[in-house]
């Protein structure tokens, strides 16, 4: 299958050589960064190491897009609205476009594009890091990656899911975008490292391992208080089971998103310590438009969400911005009607009405 890779981030360079290596042609798209010579990449794995060359690498996203049985987006939310815009007028219809993970850019493709398909996941598929220029490391892969779309369901839903089955085989499909977009344990693994450390993160900079030194047993009482909070929204929008508790995670347990082994892995790799400011994708993923739309959806549902409130109320103080303000999730969305957005994720967003002709 031809896959498209969009970006050039570490989900990127991680897809580019992973989908590679499971058989599939893979172009590479980047907006204007310069590509490694040949896009030709030098990767690790947890059991091997190898080089792998993209078949296209190009800037041209009409040229990348075409013809592709499934056009893969890992970048951040934040970057979302831009490539949309970018990507819509040359999609075909039926096209099926991933988000990986999404944070519900599926909601916001469908209403670009009603006549393609958009799906999303759970989490990145990799934990991985670019550690070189055209080198990247991954030490683990998803082990069952929740992947949602819209709409939900239908025969064009069915091929876009049955493509992404075909890249991604641990896919485990859910009912639709927004089912997906609060598995996503991005806003809760997050939030709370950056609110509970910030002090450390600005004053020790790179001498501070904020997943070593800020994972405390305090800071972890947050992070369940907060993945509780997730899926008791789940709960109150009807969105059925598996609800991908984050517990299963640190219990090594075989129903999290990746293998039981993956925290000694990452461990082992050695690939987390970083330099973590406010400007991190931490903050404008996972928090301004993550944990923003979480919370701002529990309010709606009339669903307490006061830890995710808690650590909103800090960091929109730090950042200078009112992130509790529903308005900023409902303008986005168009909508703050709930029953709308349910609908809308199954069955997708309405195609605008033909124009009017005159005379």
């Amino acid at each position: 299958m031809i896959v498209t890779v969009l970006g050039g981030g570490n989900g990127a360079h991680a897809a580019v050589a992973d989908l590679t290596l499971r058989g599939h042609e893979v172009r590479w798209w980047r907006r204007a960064a310069a590509f490694p010579p040949g896009g030709r990449l030098r990767y690790r794995t947890h059991d091997r190491v190898g080089r792998v060359t993209a078949a296209m690498a190009t800037h041209d996203l009409a040229a990348a897009v075409e013809g592709s049985g499934l056009v893969l987006a890992p970048v951040p939310a934040s970057a979302q609205p831009d490539l949309l815009a970018a990507l819509a007028p040359v999609l075909a219809p039926g096209q099926a476009v991933a988000f990986t993970p999404g944070t519900f850019g599926t909601w916001h493709g469908s209403r670009l594009r009603p006549d393609a398909v958009f799906l999303e996941t759970g989490t990145l598929p990799y934990l991985t890091r670019v550690t070189a220029p055209g080198e990247v490391d991954i030490p683990v892969t998803s082990s069952r990656l929740p992947v949602g779309s819209i709409p939900g369901a239908g025969p064009a839903a069915d091929a876009a899911h049955a493509r992404f089955a075909d890249a991604y085989p641990e896919a485990v499909r859910v009912s639709d975008g927004l089912d997906a977009a609060l598995a996503n344990w991005g806003p809760v693994i997050h939030p709370p490292l950056i609110a509970h450390n910030l002090g450390a993160i600005q004053t020790l900079a790179e001498r501070f391992d904020i997943h070593a030194d800020g994972s405390s047993p305090a800071v972890l009482k947050t992070t369940s208080a907060l993945d509780a909070e997730r899926l008791a929204l789940r709960a109150a929008l009807g969105l059925p089971a598996p609800h991908w508790p984050l517990e299963d995670y640190y219990l090594e347990r075989d129903t999290s998103m990746y293998p039981p082994d993956a925290k000694a892995r990452l461990l082992a790799s050695g690939l987390w310590r970083e330099t973590v400011g406010l400007d991190h994708r931490y903050v404008h993923e996972d928090v301004r438009r993550g944990l923003v739309l979480n919370v701002a959806l529990a309010r709606l549902a009339g669903v307490p969400a006061p830890t995710g409130t808690a650590i909103l109320t800090l960091l929109g103080t730090a950042l200078g911005e009112d992130l509790l303000d529903v308005a900023r999730v409902t303008g986005e969305l168009g909508t703050g009607d709930l029953d709308e957005i349910r609908r809308t994720a199954r069955d997708g967003a309405p195609a605008p009405a033909p124009a009017v002709r005159e005379g």
